[in-house]
């Protein structure tokens, strides 16, 4: 990681500084531990990640802004992977920063803030990723549904004999891009969909959003499969259990999701919201799944953010900081601010872990093979 001499410019105080940096050590050394090595041309190393309201303006549901350090432990998670799609981005002046301390290799695509009325947060949907191992192959776009598919659907009979479709867009819209990394190529679909409630209408319409996203995008499956490309279907889906119907909508679609994806993804770890999933002829990728006791050698897997930064027992080295928030300002007692401790953490961390899976991004015998294939076929 390019640090030079970033951590000092950013972080003044010599005793902050030192304490920070032993967070970064211990953070590195799991991270060593925990994802498959970064290589130059063979894998792809893919993930999603949820950041909590990062760089919105204001104070945050009175929770403050973030702290210098936290951009240095994003940073160091996200340079750990070639390609990340993030949720939650609202304004960009936090993740430029990120961006600074990643370094010139890195870049971004970014959609514009979706609007608040709609029931989202205003934030944007993007990927990041490192250009020495990814290319933007400059098609990007939104999905936006046609009558048929709307959300919460009714139809309605007009006085002429003709049918009218009434029903929702999506309270944020699906970004699609497409990308490439070495001989594998993939259009990717990332998301936030609507939460809405545990039960009812609006947990209807949060089905319905997964449901709709999953066959829209999945139509391209046999296409995608004619031009050598997967169809990755990735981000915060709010589902609610690997047996919920929010995951069997994913599912349905012709989606794969690793089995060691399907745990809980959230800071309580209790609730089982982002998900990868994926699509795709076999011949162009059949190297997710792989099970092992060793977390190098897997495909796929959930990360634990919390186990080594912001961590319960480490409370009182964030009193100043908590105290300066519009929530923590008014709070004396150790057991107040512990308390308050373990929802600020999230907002200056996240309240979601990541995920990532490892792909074959350089198979150029199995390429060559259907490249020979096709060509013998006419």
């Amino acid at each position: 990681m390019p640090y030079y001499n970033r951590l000092k410019f950013k972080i003044r105080d010599r005793h902050e500084r030192v304490r920070v940096i032993s967070n970064l050590q211990r953070l590195s050394k799991q991270l060593d531990e925990a994802i498959p090595d970064k290589d130059a041309d063979q894998n792809l190393l893919l993930a999603s990640w949820n950041i909590r309201d990062f760089g919105k303006a204001g104070m945050r549901r009175g929770f403050g802004k973030r702290e210098p350090e936290t951009l240095f432990y994003i940073a160091e998670v996200l340079s750990r992977f070639d390609f990340i799609a993030i949720q939650e981005i609202n304004e960009l002046d936090e993740f430029e920063d990120v961006m600074d301390i990643l370094g010139d290799n890195w870049d971004y695509i970014a959609t514009d803030v979706t609007d608040p009325s709609l029931g989202g947060n205003g934030e944007r949907l993007t990927y990041c990723y490192d250009k020495r191992k990814m290319w933007f192959k400059n098609i990007s776009g939104e999905i936006v549904l046609p009558p048929k598919m709307l959300i919460s659907q009714a139809v309605v009979d007009t006085d002429e004999g003709k049918k009218l479709y009434s029903g929702k867009q999506f309270r944020r819209t699906p970004f699609i891009t497409s990308f490439q990394s070495g001989w594998f190529k993939f259009d990717i679909c990332t998301v936030h969909l609507y939460y809405g409630d545990e039960s009812g209408d609006k947990l209807k319409q949060r089905v319905e959003e997964i449901d709709r996203v999953a066959r829209y995008f999945g139509k391209r499956a046999v296409k995608a499969a004619r031009d050598g490309k997967a169809l990755i279907l990735l981000g915060d889906f709010n589902i609610v259990h690997p047996e919920h119907e929010t995951m069997t909508a994913l599912l349905e679609a012709g989606f794969k999701v690793p089995k060691t994806l399907r745990e809980p993804t959230n800071f309580s770890g209790n609730k089982y919201y982002d998900q990868i999933a994926i699509v795709a002829d076999p011949k162009v990728l059949k190297y997710l799944e792989k099970l092992s006791d060793k977390p190098k050698q897997m495909n796929a897997g959930i990360l634990d953010i919390f186990k080594n930064i912001y961590r319960p027992t480490e409370w009182s080295d964030y009193v100043e900081q908590m105290k300066k928030s519009p929530n923590g300002e008014k709070l004396s007692s150790d057991a107040e601010l512990k308390k308050y401790y373990r929802q600020w953490l999230t907002y200056q961390w996240s309240d979601h872990r990541p995920l990532w899976v490892r792909i074959r991004s350089n198979d150029s015998a199995a390429y060559l093979k259907t490249l020979k294939e096709q060509a013998e076929g006419g």
